[in-house]
């Protein structure tokens, strides 16, 4: 009879196995609910709107410490490609014009009192 009866790491494990598969069971039918997405989805929601509350308060704890914040560092980075992508357009612009004078140097022609006028550009305050 004692060779019957289990032993106590026996019975933990089929305990612990058995209270498992109530839970999987129990679990199973909560996820198979419309309700379960919809509470997912407010839930989501809710998140989304926290994470947003928390970035502007940090970048207005950033502006009051008048300390860069993450809309100006854009900002900044934007100006920076518009700055960039002018400064390309003149250094094209010289190099053209430096092709233009070595060539009428090697006609032996002078060059031309005026140069072709580049292409207009706008002014930007940004």
């Amino acid at each position: 009879m004692a060779e019957d009866r289990p032993t106590p790491e026996q019975e933990a494990r089929r305990l612990y196995e058995d209270a498992e598969a109530r839970v999987a069971k129990a679990a199973e039918r909560v996820v198979s609910r419309d309700s379960f997405g919809e509470v997912l989805a407010m839930a989501t929601e809710n998140v989304v709107a926290l994470t947003r509350m928390g970035f502007d308060a940090m970048d207005l704890v950033w502006s009051n410490l008048r300390l860069a914040g993450r809309r100006d560092i854009t900002r900044l980075a934007r100006q920076l490609g518009r700055t960039e992508d002018k400064l390309e357009q003149v250094l094209q612009e010289v190099e053209r014009l430096r092709e233009q004078i070595d060539a009428s140097r090697d006609n032996g022609a002078q060059p031309a009192a005026r140069a072709k006028p580049a292409s207009p550009r706008r002014r930007s305050s940004r």
